[in-house]
């Protein structure tokens, strides 16, 4: 009988060690999660709606002025990520992703998946949101204290991305090609990394020797495009080279695409 219990009793610690220490002391019952889970969706529904006053329902009362006050900001979608409780399950760190748009100089507005983090607490039963004045939030571009610009939902804006970053994100397999001899025709392929769609058109001259088409001038998050280059038999000399321009947009961006004709390679 004993060696049943020490077997049962190693066989419970087993089990509850061989999960994460987080998970079996800070997961919360399927009721709680659930309950939690409709607040935030109902809460970010309302600015994907646009309205606000539904969003302010489950605003608590401590924070409706902030809320108030502040710029009210409408998303396209949004998921929740991740939650962490505290304080016995009274208390929630919830993030959510957002897609929304943002502007930034000489780029336009752009698409963008933003990790938001809000507070929430249970009061009464139920679930609110709510903010530390004192603490300040976490915003997609680091942390932003009381005062530095804000808007309601928990994105806080005082600058984005570096443009830079976001240009990288749009690529191409090749920024050379050669047309002539066995290959008449080259491709290009172009990946969009960002977490928005892009436009693409195609800018060369009418005496480039090459005439150049895309399967498709809108690439979906995540998505891609073929550039097809085809030459123009006698329109260019051997050697020669020409430049095709992939622009990108909203980005303002141009990559630059050499098409080398024959030989030009071994000049």
């Amino acid at each position: 009988m004993l060696r049943l219990v020490f077997a049962g009793a190693c066989a419970f610690a087993s089990l509850c060690f061989g999960q994460a220490a987080g998970d079996l002391f800070s997961k919360a019952t399927p009721d709680v999660d659930a309950a939690l889970r409709g607040r935030v969706t109902k809460f970010y529904q309302a600015h994907v709606d646009g309205k606000f006053r539904v969003a302010d329902e489950v605003v608590a009362e401590d924070s409706k002025e902030i809320f108030f006050a502040a710029q009210k900001t409408r998303y396209k979608g949004f998921e929740i990520v991740k939650i962490a409780y505290s304080d016995q399950f009274t208390k929630a760190q919830v993030v959510v992703a957002v897609d929304t748009d943002m502007a930034f100089p000489g780029m336009g507005k752009v698409a963008v998946k933003a990790p938001l983090t809000t507070l929430w607490k249970l009061e009464n039963g139920e679930w609110f949101w709510y903010v530390n004045p004192s603490l300040g939030k976490e915003t997609p571009f680091g942390l932003m204290k009381p005062g530095e610009g804000e808007s309601a939902g928990g994105l806080f804006v005082s600058k984005g991305p570096d443009p830079q970053a976001l240009i990288k994100m749009v690529t191409v397999d090749k920024t050379k090609v050669q047309l002539g001899g066995e290959s008449p025709i080259a491709e290009v392929h172009v990946s969009n990394g960002m977490s928005g769609a892009i436009s693409l058109s195609l800018e060369y001259s009418p005496a480039a020797g090459f005439e150049a088409s895309l399967d498709t001038k809108e690439v979906v998050r995540s998505g891609s495009a073929k550039i097809l280059i085809r030459s123009v038999q006698g329109e260019k000399a051997p050697g020669s080279t020409a430049t095709l321009r992939l622009h990108i947009q909203p980005l303002g961006h141009t990559i630059p695409i050499e098409v080398q004709f024959a030989d030009a390679a071994k000049k």
